[in-house]
């Protein structure tokens, strides 16, 4: 079951009012359109690469999921104003690890991370770590692979037009 926007890693990852936002799904505009392609197909061709009875059932349970996702889904263009300095969802991070490597991260619901290598759900460690810090802020990650720690060197918010032309080259 999807939790509200303001709820992600308790309470934080909260833009102000956010408490006021009724949808229980943020998505980018980017991810919104992906999934309306998904269940656009999954309607159109409900029996794609032969499934089958059993392919038909999981493609129909499919496509109702994203009806339900995408009834309930703002888009991180309809949050309130970002924090300058602070790093929310839908932000685009830049986070430094040990020997200078740097890394950039979208971070987005969990329905949306599998997009591309640049996504990452708000439920994983490192977004759980990085929501509602500043830049300059020094991390501390609980993963499951073990404690390791990072520097936040940028946020922003990420405008459509800019996460599309990053995705597609």
């Amino acid at each position: 079951m999807a939790r509200p926007a303001d709820d992600y890693a308790g309470n934080r990852g909260r833009r102000p009012h956010a408490p006021e936002l009724e949808a229980d799904v943020v998505l980018t505009q980017e991810g919104k359109q992906w999934l309306l392609a998904r269940a656009a197909w999954l309607a159109g061709e409900p029996d794609q690469a032969g499934w089958g009875n059993e392919g038909h059932a999981r493609g129909a349970a499919e496509l109702a999921q994203l009806h339900s996702i995408l009834g309930q889904a703002i888009t991180t263009e309809e949050l309130p104003p970002e924090q300058p300095g602070v790093v929310e969802l839908g932000d685009e991070v830049t986070v430094e690890f040990d020997a200078d490597e740097t890394e950039r991260f979208l971070l987005v619901h969990p329905v949306e991370a599998p997009l591309d290598q640049l996504r990452i759900s708000v439920e994983s460690p490192l977004a759980q770590a990085l929501l509602d810090r500043r830049v300059g802020d020094q991390v501390e990650v609980q993963a499951p692979g073990g404690r390791y720690r990072c520097r936040i060197l940028a946020t922003r918010r990420v405008p459509a037009s800019s996460a599309e032309a990053d995705a597609t080259g």
